[in-house]
C-alpha cells in the first residue's frame, strides 16, 4: 500500500477509534476531557503507520494507542493535558479559531513525532557501533561465530575459560553500559523520544510521574529502554532496521570481559580480533565478524 494510502486508512482508523472511545461512559462523566478532535489530531500526528499491519492490527493498535492518551487524560485531566500542551507548544495557539487549533494541533504532534523518530534513529544508530553496547544489535545469522568462538577457547585455552565461566552480570551491569556509553541527547528531543515511544509501543506503561517526566524529557534515553519489555525492544528496532537481541547478557558480558583483558580486540565494523598468543595458543589471530 502506499503512503497516501496508508495515512488516509489510517486517520479513518483514528477517527474511529475516537468517537467509539468517547462513547464511553466514564470519559462522558469525567470532571474534564479534552475536546475529540484535539485528540484526534494529536493521535494522527503521533501514530506512526506501518506497511506491514494489516486493517484489523493497524486498528487494534490504534485503538490501544488512542485509548492510552484517553486514559491518562482521564486519570490526571488538567496536570497531564498541561504537561502533553507544553511539549507540542499549544501555549501558543490562543486567538486561533478551533479549526485552525485543531490543523495545527495535528501539525505539532506530527513535527514532534517526526523528530523524535530521527533522534532515537541516530541515537540507536550510533549505539550500534560503540562497544559494548554494539554486542546487542549481533545479527542472528552471526550469533553463532560468536558463541562458537567461545566454545573453542573454552577447548584450546582452559585457563582462560576457567576465568570466564565466573564472569556473571545482569541487567545492573547492562544499566552501567548504557549509563555510560549512550550518547547524550537534550532535554527537548528526550521529550519528542519519550512521546514517539509512548504512543506508538503498546507495551510500554508508567505512572503519572513518570509520563509527565517523560513529557517534558527529564528522563534518559536508558531509563526510557530498560523500562521496555523485549518484544517492544524489538519492536522498536525493527522500525530502525537495527535487529536485536541475538546474543543472550552472559554471552555479551563474557565478550566484553574479553575484549577488556585484551584476549579479544574490538574492530568497529567488523567484529572482534582473537588475540590467540594472549591465551598461549600457538593460532594466528582472527576477526570473528559480528556486525
Amino acid at each position: 500500500m502506499e503512503a497516501s494510502a496508508l495515512r488516509v486508512r489510517d486517520r479513518f482508523l483514528i477517527h474511529q477509534a475516537v468517537q467509539e472511545l468517547y462513547t464511553d461512559h466514564d470519559l462522558r462523566t469525567a470532571a474534564w476531557a479534552p475536546p475529540r478532535e484535539f485528540v484526534a489530531a494529536i493521535a494522527e500526528g503521533l501514530w506512526e503507520p506501518r506497511q506491514e499491519l494489516s486493517v484489523r492490527e493497524a486498528g487494534l493498535s490504534i485503538l490501544r494507542g488512542v485509548k492510552k492518551l484517553l486514559g491518562l487524560l482521564k486519570r490526571a485531566g488538567k496536570r497531564a493535558w498541561a504537561a502533553l500542551s507544553r511539549a507540542l507548544g499549544l501555549e501558543e495557539l490562543e486567538g486561533m479559531s478551533f479549526t485552525q487549533k485543531v490543523k495545527a494541533i495535528g501539525g505539532r504532534a506530527k513535527e514532534l513525532a517526526t523528530k523524535g523518530k530521527a533522534a532515537l534513529g541516530k541515537v540507536l544508530t550510533k549505539v550500534k557501533t560503540t562497544f559494548p553496547l554494539s554486542l546487542y544489535f549481533v545479527p542472528k545469522g552471526k550469533a553463532p561465530g560468536v558463541t562458537d568462538l567461545l566454545k573453542r577457547i573454552a577447548m584450546k585455552s582452559p585457563k582462560v575459560w576457567a576465568v570466564v565461566q565466573k564472569i556473571r552480570g545482569g541487567a545492573e551491569v547492562v544499566d552501567k553500559w548504557m549509563k555510560k556509553y549512550f550518547p547524550r541527547t537534550s532535554r527537548l528531543l528526550l521529550g519528542a523520544i519519550f512521546i514517539f515511544v509512548w504512543f506508538n509501543v503498546a507495551e510500554l506503561s508508567w505512572d503519572l510521574e513518570g509520563l509527565i517526566a517523560g513529557f517534558s524529557g527529564s528522563i534518559t534515553l536508558p531509563d526510557l529502554l530498560a523500562s521496555l519489555p523485549e518484544s517492544a525492544l524489538g519492536l522498536l528496532f525493527a522500525t530502525f532496521g537495527l535487529g536485536y537481541g541475538a546474543l543472550p547478557v552472559t554471552i555479551v558480558i563474557r565478550i566484553a570481559w574479553l575484549v577488556a583483558n585484551r584476549y579479544l580486540e574490538w574492530v568497529p565494523g567488523k567484529g572482534v580480533q582473537v588475540k590467540w598468543d594472549r591465551m598461549g595458543v600457538a593460532e594466528p589471530d582472527e576477526v570473528v565478524a559480528t556486525t
